[in-house]
């Protein structure tokens, strides 16, 4: 038998490039309910972090954003 568990704080992601930028789009079935505590937060996907960009509420999807040749706009607390 093959046992299957629910990954911790992971979600499916779309990635993609466009005009210097890059995208990770994924689904919020809650609408405002579930875009409004990510709004703060920093997403990494594959060692690149990505800041809140915006949210299409026809589709409810999210959109983080990262620039590929300029400032980043997350830094660590210590």
């Amino acid at each position: 038998m093959n046992i299957a568990t629910i990954a911790a704080n992971k979600i499916s992601v779309n990635h993609t490039v466009y005009e210097a930028r890059e995208f990770i789009k994924f689904s919020v079935p809650n609408g405002w309910d579930d875009v409004k505590t990510l709004t703060n937060k920093v997403l990494t996907y594959e060692g690149r972090d990505f800041t809140f960009g915006a949210w299409n509420s026809d589709e409810n999807n999210c959109w983080f954003v990262r620039i590929l040749d300029g400032p980043s706009f997350v830094a660590v607390i210590k």
